[in-house]
């Protein structure tokens, strides 16, 4: 598709462009052969003023009149090489060259008719010679072929008639006529394979010019010495000229230890291919860039310059990225499925046991059991049911969190009785170690949070202390407005943790869920529920704990403008 709109471009444009380009190219190619023409001239010129007319003495000057004209000619022809008007029209100073060079010779020929062989195997030398050496179009070369003809037929008729009777005439007539043919034909021939290979640079020229990849060329210093317009719009230069002037291979690098890493590879390589990298453009932006290069070396095996080619690969690199954030998000909901189905198949599966076995005693041996015992039985499937429900809770909200489908609904509301009511929640597990319970919080103390999120956080946090406290222990919950923010701690006096406990506590990547003073187990996701829901009011959670000292963990909750922000 990309080839055949570019086929469609230079069909649309492209074959009056060449046009316009080759005949540029003509006149410029002219250029250096008409000064040669015309320096041979000159010195043909002089020479020929100082020896040949001595020869022809009975003709002396006619002669000489005649070679002074052709080399003033040729002296005017060279001079006008060099300005504009001779640049503009090389074809009919060369016309003028050519024609003056046969109108000598046919001087020569009219005035000495025994000269006509070599004179015109002469002339049909320089005549042959510049159909190559010109390498101009038909159309010039049948003109100059008609002067040749032209002039040698009026030196042969303005003579008498003895020069028919010359030895070889006809054979002369005949070469002149057979060379003049083989002039056009070589001429044909020679423009013809010249216009093939200009047409051909010129298509593949474009090409590069529109091809999708940037294309550059630089030399041994890195100075830019040719660039296609995607290099130019890639790079977001506005012109060429600007990029010339402004800026250099080793400038868009991002940084000297990335360009210094590319030198190093051409240097000792002379190629690279498919080199990732970074580049700053004209507008400052960084891009991804792919880079094909090769050091281009002359016969003697010196280095000249480095040719090359620049993808942007940026949106490639852009898609890479998300697919690796997708395969660590894949890899995060695998993990999370597998400690899913771990706390369904073992944690929660256990309270379920234990509530079976409790039901099942009491359903076959309801009728010899006691009150007291019944009591114990019924007292101890509500705490095995209150865990299980904990952790069921815990489950769904987790879920949710890593569903994205937590409904977050904050209100301003009184904090104290919200604490009590978690501690009587937790009154009988606290009873049995015997802890007390102490609510800190003032009594008219307002937090703006989500109820059931911080009863969530309130509950797992005093839960996890019940576990990690001793007999006769003691647990705590008090609350801090510290420059505006209300900063909430658990303290309890229990077995306390090490520091590398502590740095790991709230890691979603660190399961903690060690045995309680009394043999509790646990699953750890109730502390990364905490963090999750302490973040989503825009707070912090943290812990101090040493080891048999106790532990202290401390969440806050933003202010009002800036929990309605997140």
């Amino acid at each position: 598709m990309q080839l055949k709109a570019i086929e469609k471009k230079f069909r649309s444009v492209g074959f009056s462009e060449s046009v316009n380009f080759f005949d540029d190219e003509n006149r410029n190619l002219l250029i250096t052969p008409l000064q040669v023409i015309a320096s041979l001239v000159i010195i043909v010129g002089i020479f020929s003023l100082i020896f040949e007319v001595k020869y022809f003495a009975d003709f002396t000057l006619d002669i000489y009149f005649g070679r002074v004209i052709a080399t003033i000619i040729g002296f005017c022809v060279l001079a006008l090489t060099y300005t504009s008007i001779g640049k503009k029209y090389p074809v009919f100073l060369i016309h003028l060259l050519l024609l003056t060079i046969i109108g000598s010779f046919a001087s020569i020929i009219l005035l000495v008719p025994k000269s006509i062989f070599v004179n015109s195997q002469l002339l049909a030398l320089i005549i042959f010679t510049a159909a190559l050496f010109l390498s101009w179009d038909i159309r010039n070369q049948i003109i100059l072929a008609i002067y040749y003809n032209v002039l040698f037929a009026i030196s042969i008729l303005l003579n008498d008639s003895s020069i028919y009777f010359l030895p070889n005439f006809y054979t002369t007539f005949v070469f002149v006529l057979f060379i003049s043919i083989m002039s056009i034909v070589a001429t044909t021939v020679n423009y013809k394979l010249r216009q093939r290979l200009v047409n051909q640079t010129t298509e593949a020229q474009e090409y590069l010019e529109y091809a999708t990849e940037g294309i550059f060329k630089v030399d041994m210093d890195y100075h830019f010495k040719g660039v296609n317009s995607s290099f130019v719009q890639l790079l977001k230069f506005p012109t060429k000229k600007e990029m010339y002037q402004t800026t250099t291979l080793k400038e868009l690098f991002k940084s000297p230890s990335l360009f210094e890493e590319f030198e190093v590879l051409i240097k000792n390589n002379s190629l690279v291919i498919d080199y990732e990298t970074k580049f700053r453009n004209f507008e400052g932006n960084i891009i991804d860039v792919m880079i094909n290069a090769k050091i281009r070396k002359n016969r003697k095996g010196q280095e000249q310059f480095i040719e090359g080619s620049i993808y942007d690969i940026t949106n490639r690199k852009e898609a890479e990225e998300k697919i690796k954030e997708y395969n660590r998000e894949l890899e995060k909901l695998n993990n999370n499925k597998d400690k899913f189905f771990s706390i369904v198949a073992h944690d929660l599966m256990t309270p379920f046991t234990a509530l079976l076995g409790y039901s099942e005693i009491l359903i076959g041996e309801y009728k010899e059991l006691d009150r007291a015992t019944i009591g114990k039985f019924a007292s101890d499937i509500n705490t095995v049911a209150g865990k299980a429900h904990g952790l069921l809770e815990n489950l769904l909200n987790w879920t949710r969190i890593q569903t994205d489908r937590v409904i977050f609904n904050p209100v301003e509301f009184n904090l104290h009785p919200i604490v009590e009511d978690i501690f009587h929640f937790n009154s009988e597990n606290a009873k049995v170690k015997s802890i007390t319970l102490v609510n800190n919080v003032e009594l008219t103390e307002l937090v703006y949070a989500d109820v059931n999120m911080l009863s969530t956080v309130l509950r797992n946090l005093i839960s996890n202390s019940i576990k990690f406290t001793g007999e006769n222990g003691r647990i705590s919950v008090a609350t801090e407005v510290i420059n505006g923010t209300m900063e909430v701690s658990v303290i309890d006096n229990g077995i306390g943790m090490s520091s590398i406990d502590v740095n790991r506590l709230f890691d979603e990547n660190f399961q903690h869920s060690g045995t309680g003073t009394h043999n509790e187990k646990g699953t750890g996701l109730g502390l990364i529920l905490c963090k999750e829901f302490v973040e989503k009011h825009g707070g912090t959670i943290r812990a101090e704990s040493r080891l048999g000292e106790g532990t202290r963990i401390f969440f806050t909750i933003g202010t009002k403008g800036l929990i309605d922000q997140e």
